[in-house]
């Protein structure tokens, strides 16, 4: 490779060790642990600013919108929420048949692809579609949710599928607005992230609103950018039950650092708080399930293994072993769901 003195090659690899934070670094005590995940916590929500856009205050706006779609095992029924002024989601539920006691309840966040009709088996219109799993890296998870007894609900994220930009919406399905979107929020010290998760965290609040739902057991599951969203929705929302991140946990240095990725990704002042790792620790003593694949090239494996070690660490600080489980499975960057989906429906 030509050398060049003038490109910043050098100057942007420098920026990492200059700028990181390691808020562990010097944690011994389990005190000392849970005062450093609340200090995440806490700059979490000054890096997002949710607040800036969000009231979860309000009295949640949710619309039927489509028709009911009747399968042997569930009921699935589109709606449209209101995340905060001028903007509306699509969301779907799904609820299991034949349950008298009240149901775990499960957020649950697609990754990039056609958008949320990846992970629920329907087509464009809405209507019923079979997807093998050798097509859907997201392996329709919510399905597989609703068919274990859970109430799932799932948001058509910003900037996919239904909720890209108009003129987005004529090209083709794998085309998604997050480009134009992340950049069109910086001048507002908002970022694509701030929009997903304040989605993931209204989606929350339904459920808990959700009369056959137990208000006290309702959790996230993601998938890659998904993923991101299930992370960090769950680092603001302390009564997340669960957690399950699905091929996006390892460091910002070997993944989003080190090759292209979408813009989406890219979270302003986010190492001054700390690594992935940092505020996936950060939910400790909190139950945390971290799916990661052997041959997923977009986060790759052994920056998954140090990222898992050092999550570790913390909950093993914490006494809190088993309240982690991570599932490294030989496949590329998809669900996993052997322990995931078994676990959430416990």
């Amino acid at each position: 490779m030509k050398k060049n003195i003038y490109s910043p090659d050098d100057f942007i690899s420098s920026l990492y060790d200059r700028f990181r934070a390691e808020p562990y670094k010097n944690v011994s005590s389990p005190e000392d642990a849970l005062k450093t995940g609340e200090t995440i916590k806490q700059k979490a929500k000054e890096l997002f600013h949710i607040n800036k856009i969000c009231d979860f205050n309000e009295k949640t706006e949710l619309i039927e919108t489509g028709k009911n779609l009747d399968y042997p095992d569930y009921t699935l029924k589109k709606y449209t929420l209101k995340i905060c002024d001028g903007l509306y989601s699509p969301v779907y539920i799904l609820n299991p048949k034949n349950k008298t006691e009240k149901t775990t309840g499960v957020v649950a966040l697609c990754g990039h692809g056609y958008g949320v009709r990846q992970i629920l088996n329907i087509s464009k219109k809405g209507n019923k579609k079979h997807i093998r799993y050798i097509d859907n890296y997201q392996k329709n998870f919510a399905v597989e949710l609703v068919k274990r007894g859970c109430t799932v609900i799932a948001p058509e994220l910003f900037g996919f599928g239904e909720a890209r930009l108009s003129h987005d919406l004529y090209k083709p399905f794998y085309i998604s607005s997050c480009d134009e979107l992340s950049h069109h929020l910086l001048p507002y010290g908002l970022n694509t992230a701030t929009i997903r998760v304040a989605q993931a965290l209204m989606c929350a609040k339904v459920l808990r609103e959700t009369e056959s739902v137990d208000e006290n057991k309702v959790s996230v599951m993601g998938i890659s950018g998904g993923g991101l969203t299930a992370l960090y929705a769950s680092v603001l929302d302390d009564t997340i039950y669960k957690t399950v991140i699905s091929g996006y946990v390892n460091t910002f240095k070997d993944s989003i650092l080190s090759m292209w990725h979408c813009p989406d990704n890219y979270i302003p002042h986010i190492l001054e708080t700390g690594e992935i790792y940092d505020f996936a620790s950060a939910l400790a003593p909190k139950e945390l399930l971290i799916e990661s694949g052997t041959k997923d090239k977009l986060f790759p494996i052994n920056a998954s293994i140090t990222a898992h070690e050092n999550i570790r660490k913390v909950y093993s600080l914490m006494n809190a072993e088993d309240k982690l489980h991570i599932d490294i499975f030989d496949g590329k960057h998809s669900v996993s769901g052997r322990k995931s989906f078994d676990w959430l429906s416990e």
